[in-house]
């Protein structure tokens, strides 16, 4: 299950069906006062190499544009490990990390608790300035399936799990996987806030949410980031990424590969998969590539997490931070989305 067409394989799909299980498609240490700061030596290698600038997470974390998601290293459904030797998937993280990586994003429920558990065994104690972003509030109960579990006290449940599987003292970047519909706004995110209070979380991310709702929470905590489905073809969270511009919140796409379909895997759309490859001929690269590098010039608040079991589309995945693009190829790339509404 090494296919590219996993490569973004960190991004949740939508949810759908009735409210508690929930079916989803198959998608095959630093000191404190270092880490607040954002200080990250290797910030001037990655400029020499070509990377864009980094982005302030919530306004004190330096991150680089591309991160590593930690979705591909978990089987189908999300249940269970992708690999039977962790050693792969370790060495992996390590890899990710040491070609310049500084954003890993994962959940507790991949595995469930599996991901969480390698970015602990890989990196920790984590180098300094490396960012670690997990979720709560969801629980896995098999392949596929899960339940939206936004009280109060299963977040801070899951939240204290997550910090014991990471090994870490304070979770940079905490993200409610999804809003519980059947508690109160206000008290999901009142419990995000006295965990952060406490010094258990740095910031506070929201995952799959519309303009409004977003606008809301943004009344009720200090809201440092969005994690919301986006790519190349799919702009419906185009409002959303417009308001994270306008407020300095950070976009963190999920299925920024189209689950395959922005890299020749099943379903790819002729006109988009012609265009793409076009371009990527041009640049000597990957449609993937294309794709990837199409997100960072679209937007200085889009911070792509594609995830991988593969060495080698880690690799590439990350070297998509050097394409520079024309006007012309992303004006051919900004007329393939299907926009918002």
């Amino acid at each position: 299950m090494d296919a590219q067409t996993n490569s973004d394989a960190a991004a949740e799909p939508e949810l759908t069906g009735e409210r508690g299980v929930q079916r989803e498609p198959h998608a095959t240490g630093p000191t404190a006062a270092a880490r607040e700061t954002g200080t990250r030596p290797a910030a001037t290698a990655r400029a020499a190499a070509g990377a864009r600038p980094d982005f302030s997470l919530g306004g004190t974390l330096a991150v680089g544009r591309l991160g590593f998601g930690t979705g591909g290293l978990v089987g189908p459904g999300y249940w269970g490990p992708r690999h039977a030797d962790p050693s792969r998937s370790l060495a992996l993280l390590r890899r990710a990390v040491d070609r310049g990586a500084t954003l890993i994003d994962t959940a507790d429920n991949y595995g469930p608790d599996v991901a969480e558990e390698l970015v602990a065994r890989a990196l920790h104690p984590y180098p300094e300035g490396l960012v670690i972003a997990t979720k709560g509030g969801v629980v896995r109960t098999g392949p596929d399936v899960w339940h939206i579990a936004g009280r109060p006290e299963q977040l801070r449940a899951m939240c204290d799990a997550s910090l014991r599987r990471l090994r870490t003292d304070t979770i940079d970047l905490y993200q409610l996987h999804r809003l519980d519909p059947d508690v109160p706004m206000a008290e999901q995110l009142g419990t995000l806030i006295e965990l952060q209070r406490v010094g258990k979380i740095r910031h506070i991310g929201l995952d799959s949410i519309g303009v409004a709702e977003l606008s809301r929470a943004r009344e009720l905590a200090p809201i440092a980031s969005v994690q919301n489905r986006y790519n190349v073809l799919d702009r419906a969270s185009e409002d959303v990424l417009e308001l994270c511009e306008r407020t300095g919140m950070a976009f963190l796409p999920w299925f920024p590969l189209g689950n395959g379909t922005l890299t020749g895997g099943p379903g790819a759309r002729t006109a988009a998969s012609d265009a793409l490859t076009t371009i990527a001929a041009a640049h000597g690269a990957t449609t993937g590539q294309i794709a990837l590098a199409w997100l960072l010039h679209h937007s200085p608040a889009l911070l792509p997490t594609p995830g991988t079991g593969s060495p080698d589309h880690l690799d590439e995945n990350l070297a998509a931070e050097r394409i520079a693009l024309t006007e012309a190829e992303l004006a051919q790339l900004d007329g393939l989305g299907t926009p918002a509404g």
